[in-house]
């Protein structure tokens, strides 16, 4: 019997899964769910099937809490048996995501014939780093965004607006504090510690922006050198320099395509006059 704090949920289908299974889980290790979060409309949650005695996937979803606390709430607590393309698949719209919330979660699973549920280790999907296509953005930066600057060094990561393949926006809330902000940045690849030793060439940057123009508020950069597509990763390191002299310099982080990703199933109000709209382009 599945547990009672859980629900059926009924599923809907709103687009094609053709392939996105597929895409998202390449490494057959993998086994975090895929959020698709629907702008201010709810989720969408992805996990593969790999065992075919499976016959459940669940998820419980904690937002902005610490799991040490004896007062948690749970803020969706969904499961399913639904399979489509080799996938559990969830939506709901019981649970909205902001740009700076996290989600806590566990993961259950039933296999048939046992009479047990499996439930996973606590993990996370913190959408500081969220991943947004450019047609779901209707304002430019995003509503808000730019209000939610930290004086926190570990808390200097940009909002990528990545543009389906032909490039993306990277935002920065300006503090106080900082004077300038710069972005390193390499696709699909690590920074490597320590410095390169005699006769070997530096490691090649794919992004490195010196000074980022400041906009409303947000450091705001522009590029169209790196483009990206569905499982691909951006390894970055915010850089400059605070009022007082004092360099910025943060470690490596990353933001993955197949973790945070919200898909172009959104929509802007009409006559909205700084809707940012997808550029146009072929696929090398």
């Amino acid at each position: 019997m599945l547990l009672k704090s859980l629900f059926l949920i009924s599923l809907s289908i709103t687009c094609s899964l053709a392939g996105l299974c597929q895409d998202v889980f390449k490494n057959p290790s993998e086994d975090r769910p895929f959020f698709k979060v629907l702008e201010s409309n709810g989720v969408e949650i992805y996990f593969p099937k790999r065992d075919p005695k499976q016959d459940m996937f669940g998820i419980k979803i904690y937002k902005n809490q610490d799991l040490r606390k004896k007062d948690l709430h749970c803020d969706l607590c969904v499961n399913t048996t639904h399979v489509e393309n080799g996938c559990f698949k969830i939506k709901s719209t019981l649970l909205t995501v902001e740009p700076r919330d996290v989600l806590k979660y566990v993961t259950l699973s039933s296999i048939s014939g046992k009479p047990d549920i499996t439930v996973s280790p606590a993990n996370k999907a913190e959408f500081t780093d969220y991943v947004i296509p450019a047609s779901c953005v209707c304002t430019n930066p995003p509503a808000g965004y730019c209000d939610k600057a930290s004086t926190k060094i570990t808390d200097y990561r940009p909002l990528f607006v990545f543009q389906e393949s032909s490039g993306f926006v990277a935002y920065l809330p300006r503090a106080p504090s900082t004077a300038a902000v710069g972005l390193q940045a390499l696709k699909n690849a690590n920074f490597r510690p320590g410095v390169a030793a005699a006769g070997q060439q530096k490691q090649k940057l794919d992004l490195d922006a010196e000074s980022i123009n400041e906009r409303n508020g947000c450091f705001i950069l522009e590029s169209t050198t790196l483009r990206f597509e569905l499982g691909d990763h951006i390894n970055f390191v915010v850089t400059g320099k605070k009022t007082g002299g004092e360099k910025i310099r943060t470690d490596p982080r990353k933001v993955y395509l197949k973790d945070y990703f919200i898909p172009s199933a959104c929509s802007c109000p009409e006559n909205q006059s700084n809707f940012v709209k997808p550029q146009k382009s072929t696929r090398n």
